[in-house]
């Protein structure tokens, strides 16, 4: 059971992690305070939703689209996806937090307006590249089984977060939440760092014994 547990615990908070889930809460703010409470839970809904089913996509079937069309190995991937996951921490740690600060265009908050939001607020906003390319990571360390239950527990835990944004924002205050988004990149670079040096060994077993 603690086999199990154990890696599955630590892949939902990597997975949370790399998500930024808490440092997009002030950017989702921004890009839907036009809308009245009612169409901003709709939208946070079908982002949410639509960030999870393309995940689950990745966890089921993104190892053969890896292996059997593009030809990749998993070091290869880690390599890949640890480099992408160092770039987008650096990058989110260095500049500033213009997205959230930015002021928003006032539209008019219709349903059908809020459709327009929901791609780039679930790709690449909350699921990216680095999380795709994690997420496959994933399925070939811990299996699909294990990768599927992270997908679908992080989520639901990305879903209570988004659902309680105003009272979250009303708690904690934008500077705040900024503040956490910040260090959560030490961990997401932490884990790119991992990753890229795990699939350098891979790649190159020599290395392993010159330490």
């Amino acid at each position: 059971m603690e086999a199990i547990f154990a890696p599955l615990l630590s892949s939902v908070f990597a997975l949370i992690a790399i998500t930024n889930a808490f440092g997009n809460v002030p950017v989702f703010l921004s890009m839907s305070e036009d809308l009245d409470n009612r169409l901003r839970k709709k939208l946070f809904r079908a982002v949410i939703l639509t960030a999870f089913i393309i995940s689950m996509i990745f966890a089921v079937v993104g190892t053969f689209i890896m292996e059997r069309i593009f030809l990749l190995t998993l070091a290869e991937l880690r390599i890949a996806g640890g480099a992408l996951i160092i770039a987008v921490a650096v990058k989110n740690l260095m500049e500033a937090a213009k997205t959230a600060n930015s002021p928003t265009t006032t539209v008019q908050s219709t349903d059908s307006d809020i459709y327009k939001r929901i791609i780039p607020m679930a790709f690449p906003l909350l699921v990216g590249p680095g999380v795709l390319s994690t997420i496959i990571i994933m399925t070939g360390e811990n299996g699909m089984i294990t990768t599927i239950l992270t997908v679908l527990i992080s989520f639901t835990l990305i879903f209570l977060l988004f659902s309680n944004t105003n009272i979250i924002e009303k708690i904690l205050g934008k500077l705040a939440l900024y503040v956490i988004s910040r260090i959560m990149q030490i961990f997401i670079m932490t884990t790119g760092v991992h990753m890229l040096t795990v699939g350098i060994l891979d790649s190159f077993p020599i290395l392993g014994g010159l330490k």
